[in-house]
Formats: C-alpha cells, sequence, structure tokens
C-alpha cells in the first residue's frame, strides 16, 4: 500500500504518468493489428499502424519535455549553491 501512497502523492506524476499510459495503448495497436489483419481492410491496418506510430512519438515527446525540465530545475539549484556558497564570505565579515 506505501507504493500507492507515493504515486498518489507524487507532485512529478504529470508527464511521466501520461507516457506510462500512453505505453501499452502504443505496443497494443500493432498486436491487435497483427492479430485480425484478415478482418480489417488495408486502410484500417495502416490507420492503426499510424496511430501506434504516432502515440509512440508523443510518448518520446512527453519523456523529452520532462528530462529537459528536469536538467533546467538541476541547473537552477547548481546555481542557487553556488549563489549562496558565494555569499557565505559576507556573513563571516559581519562577526
Amino acid at each position: 500500500m506505501t507504493i500507492l501512497k507515493k504515486t498518489a502523492s507524487s507532485d512529478e506524476g504529470g508527464p511521466r504518468s501520461t507516457t506510462a499510459a500512453l505505453l501499452p495503448l502504443a505496443v497494443m495497436l500493432p498486436a491487435v493489428t497483427v492479430m485480425f489483419h484478415d478482418r480489417f481492410g488495408a486502410v484500417a491496418s495502416a490507420a492503426l499502424v499510424a496511430m501506434s506510430l504516432v502515440l509512440v512519438a508523443a510518448g518520446g515527446a512527453l519523456l523529452a519535455r520532462t528530462t529537459a525540465q528536469a536538467d533546467a530545475a538541476a541547473a537552477r539549484a547548481r546555481r542557487d549553491a553556488d549563489v549562496l556558497d558565494a555569499l557565505e564570505p559576507l556573513a563571516g565579515a559581519r562577526r
């Protein structure tokens, strides 16, 4: 149950959870196309394959955006730490 609590209370669940939700659908569409290709026409099969490619591309874009945001947050934290380290000598001079 602690896993469910951590997942439910996570603030970083936006893009990553959407990407994780798209993954089963992106895997399922080609599988359905292969299983039922005899019943579907060529146009329906091509549409399912195209839709799965779009879902994979959307998942990749969301993951790339999340990675870029994480990198920007890490860089901002590093800059903040550098500024605080640079200000430490000023606090020692007041003593």
